[in-house]
């Protein structure tokens, strides 16, 4: 407060009055259903693609402008539908902030890398911009035009390519044992796992215990061999039939399925062979005995098949069904009615057209290799490997031991022993190694049920164990979350935005492990067990 050199310093606080705030919420009526949560006043979008017309191969700047009142660092990147001829690559997005009649605003640019992947003449679709105008108090949609873009050829187009052969839809077949182990679900596969112990353990417990050792038989060696057979037949029927007499008996061989005549007559010639062998001598004639004898075991002989028959029907049960669901497997797919067009176009060197075509075949039936086979043919043609190896293991995982599948493979090697062991597929599928182990596991308890052959029925349980193991482990392989790299030069970065640091490259046809998704699946968080962990865009990277 003084101009004196000498004078005493003397410090002053200066406080202003408080001034309230009001904030009110975004209007819901009006709002965009793309609507991102942008606020300003004034908003301007510009679009400008460097150059207008580019070469296959050669990068096009595409930079977008939005300017206006507003706080330009929250602003997000319009979306942006790119044609599938290509490559894109996010850039820096700069902010310039400015003063604009007392007002903060500014300008931000996003700035992407695009390369084209074939010529011809591209149509980038109209870009839409929805935002909050705070001047006006309502929403408002920024829309610019469609705009083309001219690809010429390349000027070292590649090497051209030994195409392999195709595959025709009906020599490829659907995995039938896949979708068989499919229909059957979890109850078909409780009731094929827990069926045949319950019914043998049933058949076991109702089967008669050992009869005990008869009394020595009557005179005479036909009438004593068929009392032996009688009185086996008889406690086959009936365990206790040795305390049952009369009626008590009578009635135990009806529950069995004796008819009642029969029973009768059973009881009528158990007390006469009793007479026989117990009662005075001369008070039974043994002449008619034998002949009623074999009466009785005749009528008897269609009980016992009947019995015999009951013990294998469950394994029959069990093995029709398996029957019918294989033999009502779907038929295989047949090409579309316009099938020959993308041949045509493979054989035609129209890589591009013809993988867009085979691709609508793959989506279509999603269970035939020679459609993912084909698909694989055409990238594979077009230069696109990494797309080809993720459209080949697709196919090989649904065929494993086709041929021509397993030969296409080897057109494009795993660059390191790390995809290798990301990228192989076995020589079974789960499915088909199911319904091995649901067969051995049937036959195991046939055997024990109807033959007794407890030496086989152990070799056929344990082969039911071993093809269990085998499709688990082929179930763990196929169930990791593998991706494969399908952009040249993927940048692995450190998090899910363009601009932070990239640890890594990736080529294409490098297989990763995807552990996590961000930004609505836009980014991907990779890992290998080499080190590499961080994020890429989903565009780059084919999951299996």
């Amino acid at each position: 407060v003084s101009f004196s050199f000498f004078s005493t310093e003397e410090r002053y606080s200066v406080t202003t009055d408080s001034a309230p705030i009001t904030v009110l919420p975004l209007p819901a009526e009006g709002r965009p259903r793309d609507d991102q949560g942008v606020v300003a006043a004034g908003l301007h979008v510009d679009i400008e693609a460097t150059p207008a017309a580019a070469r296959v191969g050669e990068p096009v700047e595409l930079a977008i402008t939005l300017s206006g009142t507003g706080n330009p660092s929250l602003w997000p990147p319009p979306t942006l539908q790119l044609p599938p001829a290509f490559r894109s690559y996010s850039g820096e997005a700069t902010t310039r902030i400015s003063s604009l009649n007392g007002r903060v605003g500014g300008v931000k640019t996003f700035r992407y890398m695009l390369v084209p992947d074939s010529a011809g003449t591209f149509l980038l679709p109209a870009v839409r911009y929805p935002y909050f105008d705070s001047d006006a108090g309502e929403y408002r949609v920024i829309e610019v035009g469609a705009r083309s873009i001219v690809a010429a050829p390349g000027v070292d187009p590649q090497a051209a390519r030994p195409l392999p052969p195709l595959l025709a839809p009906s020599s490829g077949g659907r995995p039938w044992a896949d979708q068989v182990a499919g229909a059957l679900g979890l109850a078909g596969w409780l009731a094929i796992a827990l069926l045949p112990p319950v019914v043998a353990l049933w058949r076991t417990r109702r089967r008669a215990p050992p009869a005990a050792p008869a009394a020595p038989p009557v005179e005479g060696t036909r009438l004593g061999d068929l009392e032996r057979e009688f009185l086996r037949r008889l406690t086959a029927h009936v365990a206790d039939a040795a305390t049952r007499e009369g009626e008590g008996l009578a009635r135990a061989l009806q529950a069995a399925g004796v008819e009642r005549s029969v029973a009768a007559r059973v009881v009528r010639v158990r007390d006469r062979l009793r007479a026989a062998r117990y009662g005075p001598r001369g008070s039974e004639d043994l002449k008619s005995l034998p002949s009623e004898l074999d009466q009785v075991l005749r009528a008897l002989e269609p009980e016992r098949r009947t019995g015999r028959r009951s013990q294998a029907s469950g394994l029959r049960a069990s093995l029709v069904l398996l029957g019918l669901l294989a033999a009502g497997a779907p038929a295989r797919a047949q090409g579309p009615e316009d099938g020959t067009s993308a041949e045509a176009l493979y054989q035609a060197g129209a890589m591009r057209a013809a993988a867009d075509s085979f691709a609508s075949r793959a989506a279509a039936d999603t269970l035939n290799p020679a459609h993912w086979y084909d698909l694989g043919a055409a990238l594979y043609g077009s230069g696109a490997d990494g797309k080809a190896v993720a459209a080949w293991v697709t196919a090989q995982r649904l065929a494993p031991r086709n041929a021509v599948i397993r030969q296409a493979r080897t057109l494009l090697p795993p660059p390191d022993a790390i995809t290798e062991q990301l990228l192989t597929v076995g020589l079974v599928t789960p499915g088909e190694c199911g319904l091995v182990a649901a067969a051995c596991w049937i036959a195991c308890w046939g055997l024990l049920l109807v033959v007794r052959r407890r030496a086989v029925a152990v070799v056929f349980g344990v082969l039911a164990l071993v093809a269990v193991a085998f499709g688990q482990v082929e179930r763990q392989r196929r169930a990791r979350p593998v991706g494969v790299i399908v952009g040249r030069a993927t940048p692995v970065r450190a998090a899910p935005y363009g601009s932070a640091s990239a640890s890594i490259v990736l080529e294409p046809g490098v297989a990763v492990l995807v552990e996590d998704a961000f930004n609505a699946g836009q980014w991907l968080r990779v890992r290998r067990p080499d080190g590499v962990n961080g994020w890429v865009q989903a565009g780059q990277l084919a999951r299996l």
